[in-house]
């Protein structure tokens, strides 16, 4: 039920102000990115604003969920007015691997298909119907990763959406186990390997690989670059790792087909099993010697499975307010950021600060831990996101602790490899944290709750005011206050003011309804005077809970208020707006604007008395 009331909010958009669909449709979609019907008509709302490219981007990716349901019918003619005609996708069913291939348009005069079935080093090709028949490919060999490529008729080769398919074993935790007994970890510093995973964006890898390499020479911890290029789509990316490999700036590897972030991360951290690893996106930069203060961090106590560093951009770690992206500061801003994290670090009452799990943007993490609960897990886990949470749990059960080092600050552009996908990709991982680790995510909410970072943040953002740093702070505290709106075809902003819809009736708002509440009767009781007294053409629109009764009366119009992630393009305000309320009515008069007067239901309230006395003094409405 929670995208009900985002599903109202998307329709109301649609029907009142057409240039929003697209972008009231997407924010829709947020609030539960798995139900076919919204990515239908997200797609749909996407293709009539002339948004081929993103439907051709996007869309595919819903496909191996919808065809393992065999809820794919309406998804393929979308994909197909949007140009994809030859695509389909792979799965995991017990050891085998199931795949549905669809080339031309739909059909009985499909071609065969060639699948490429690839690991890190072989390749194997299998010929499979191409009219979207369900195939069953057995592995040629048991416990490794798999992705697979279709051949398409002209010879260009296309990943197949749900690649890459892992089939080892992870370990894993049983919910509610007592934690086991701290390893045995070693205090004397380990070499460390920078693990950067790279598929696309030349600029951006090459700024994060040029501020590393600048930094090695500022920090005695002994390091090596390890870059793992995963099937770069961009020719001059990897042409460009090929000389810095040449060169001996980095250690690359390459993937021979794309294996999706969690298993090119896995590669990169196995290549030197008696390093520690940080691991850094390659969106990424960092400053001076950050390698040694995160060291520092991860071996101040020999029970520290990994720590991450202050970002812009990083969830709870992020700064200067926790979980809301600010700007990423340039090379000069980065580096007075940096300065001054380390030197309130360092100062007394500097301190680092235990996280619930670290955040995988810049994490450094003990190998001593990797060698007892394992890799990143790609089994259970699609592509990326999530990883790293279900990775520092198994930490946890194992006696280990995470720490934000507050010392240390890295600049972090933010979601470049997965795009829109994100949320797909969040949302399908999110359900595996959840069934292995239940509490999770209500510990998760304690921490952001009561924030045990805010003090050092708040020791920051003093430090930061008073130095030079203080221009980003600005910026910074400015982005906070511009609503986020999601990035689709949608070219036209939101009106700060939205004008009312026509209507035949005037409405009374109840803001925020508990159905529950002692003065729930008497707003009952106001409903069914309307009702009785049609002449009045008056209605109430309830935003919060109704109960049955209330919804019976037929003067209702009910809006629940949003109770997930879903982005209120069409917020309460704007909805008072949209309706033309003349009045509201409420409890709780939090979140109202000043502009608007509420009329407070207390227990002096009197609905008769009340609706008398407002419609006398309203030369609009017309008295019975």
């Amino acid at each position: 039920m929670n995208r009900i009331p985002a599903i109202l909010r998307a329709k109301i958009l649609q029907t009142a102000y057409p240039f929003m669909a697209s972008r009231a449709w997407h924010a829709a979609w947020l609030s539960e990115a798995e139900n076919p019907l919204l990515q239908d008509i997200m797609l749909q709302t996407w293709l009539k604003d002339g948004g081929r490219a993103d439907v051709a981007s996007l869309g595919p990716a819903f496909l191996p969920a919808r065809c393992r349901a065999g809820r794919h019918d309406s998804l393929m003619p979308i994909l197909r007015a949007a140009g994809v005609t030859h695509t389909g996708a792979c799965w995991k069913n017990g050891e085998a691997i199931e795949a549905m291939v669809f080339l031309g348009t739909a059909g009985n005069n499909a071609p065969r298909a060639t699948l490429l079935l690839s690991d890190e080093t072989t390749q194997y090709q299998f010929e499979v119907p191409g009219d979207g028949a369900r195939v069953r490919l057995m592995p040629p060999r048991p416990g490794a990763v798999w992705s697979i490529t279709l051949l398409q008729p002209d010879g260009r080769r296309q990943l197949l959406p749900g690649s890459p398919l892992a089939f080892y074993e992870t370990p894993t935790i049983r919910a509610g186990a007592a934690p086991a007994a701290t390893p045995p970890a070693e205090t004397d510093i380990r070499p460390v390997s920078i693990v950067i995973p790279v598929y696309r964006e030349l600029a951006l890898v090459r700024a994060c690989i040029e501020s590393v390499k600048s930094s090695l020479p500022l920090n005695q911890t002994p390091a090596r670059i390890v870059v793992v290029d995963d099937c770069s789509p961009e020719p001059a990316l990897s042409a460009w790792l090929d000389k810095q490999a040449a060169a001996g700036a980095i250690t690359l590897l390459r993937n021979a087909c794309n294996l999706g972030f969690i298993e090119t991360v896995n590669r990169g951290m196995r290549t030197h099993p008696d390093h520690d690893v940080l691991l850094l996106n390659a969106d990424t930069q960092v400053h001076g010697d950050w390698i040694d203060r995160l060291a520092r961090a991860l071996y101040a106590t020999p029970d520290v499975a990994s720590v991450t560093p202050w970002t812009n951009n990083g969830e709870i770690s992020s700064f200067p307010v926790m979980s809301q992206a600010a700007p990423a500061p340039d090379t000069r801003e980065l580096a007075l950021l940096d300065q001054v994290a380390a030197e309130v670090r360092a100062a007394p009452g500097g301190v680092d600060i235990e996280l619930p799990s670290c955040c995988g943007f810049t994490m450094l993490i003990r190998r001593t831990v990797l060698d007892a609960v394992g890799m990143l897990d790609g089994t259970a886990l699609i592509r990326g996101y999530g990883e790293e949470v279900d990775w520092c749990m198994r930490a946890r059960a194992a006696g280990w602790r995470h720490l934000q080092a507050t010392g240390v600050f890295v600049a972090h552009e933010g979601t470049v490899s997965f795009r829109a996908e994100k949320t797909l990709r969040v949302a399908q991982n999110r359900g595996v944290v959840v069934a292995r680790y239940p509490d999770y995510y209500s510990e998760f909410s304690d921490f952001t709750r009561n924030d045990p970072l805010s003090s050092a943040r708040a020791q920051l953002r003093d430090a930061l005011a008073q130095s030079r740093a203080a221009g980003w702070l600005r910026k910074a505290d400015a982005a906070q206050h511009t609503a986020a709106l999601p990035q689709t075809v949608a070219k036209k902003p939101l009106p700060a003011t939205l004008p009312a819809l026509p209507s035949s009736v005037q409405r009374i708002a109840v803001w925020r309804h508990d159905p529950l509440a002692p003065v729930a009767r008497q707003v009952l009781v106001l409903a069914r005077m309307l009702a009785s007294r049609p002449q009045l053409r008056l209605r109430l629109l309830v935003i919060g809970g109704a109960s049955d009764a209330l919804l019976h009366t037929s003067v209702v119009d009910h809006v629940p208020e949003l109770q997930s992630d879903a982005l209120a393009l069409l917020d309460d305000v704007r909805l008072l707006q949209v309706a033309g309320c003349r009045v509201v009515l409420t409890d709780d008069p939090a979140g109202l604007p000043s502009k608007l007067r509420p009329v407070l239901l207390d227990d002096g309230f009197n609905a008769a008395a009340w609706l008398n006395d407002w419609l006398t003094r309203n030369a609009g409405a017309k008295a019975a």
